[in-house]
């Protein structure tokens, strides 16, 4: 009999302790977050951030001081007055952070893909610094010059914007 309980009290405890992550523990659902502006030749830009939770089978809890390092994208799209795709800019930052005590940006890196050939790379630049991601992009359309910057800034509690 202490045979059969000692076994059944084994099983439970290793049922407690054993955890495996199933598909939609370890899949994240991105969240994606758009602003439209405007532009004055009749164009507008389309901003475009996109969040993704880290890839853990437990997750970050808010309440604990967890450390977390996570990308975050945020892109910039040109259309045109016809609402064709001229180009698009993406910043990317990977960002550390301790739930309610600090948050740092690690390394950021820019991608450009130009759809209509009138428009060229003027100059581009990205940088990191503290909890947040900068990148600045200006393009050419024959002898005029466009400017835009975005930014992802991570705050401690890891809400980014």
């Amino acid at each position: 009999m202490k045979r059969i309980l000692s076994l059944l009290f084994m099983l439970t405890l290793i049922t407690c302790f054993v955890h495996t992550p199933t598909a939609s523990a370890a899949t994240s659902v991105p969240r994606v977050r758009t602003t439209i502006t405007k532009d004055d030749g009749g164009g507008y830009y389309v901003e475009t951030i996109t969040e993704t939770s880290p890839l853990s089978p437990y997750g970050i809890s808010p309440y604990s001081a967890t450390a977390a390092t996570v990308d975050r994208t945020k892109s910039i799209e040109y259309y045109n007055s016809s609402n064709s795709l001229c180009w698009r800019y993406s910043l990317t930052g990977t960002f550390r952070y301790i739930t309610g005590i600090s948050a740092v940006c690690e390394s950021s890196r820019a991608k450009l893909s130009i759809y209509n050939p009138t428009y060229s790379l003027y100059d581009e630049k990205h940088s990191h610094s503290g909890s947040t991601a900068t990148g600045t992009i200006k393009m050419r359309r024959q002898t005029l010059i466009k400017s835009k910057t975005i930014s992802i800034t991570c705050s401690k509690n890891g809400t980014f914007s």
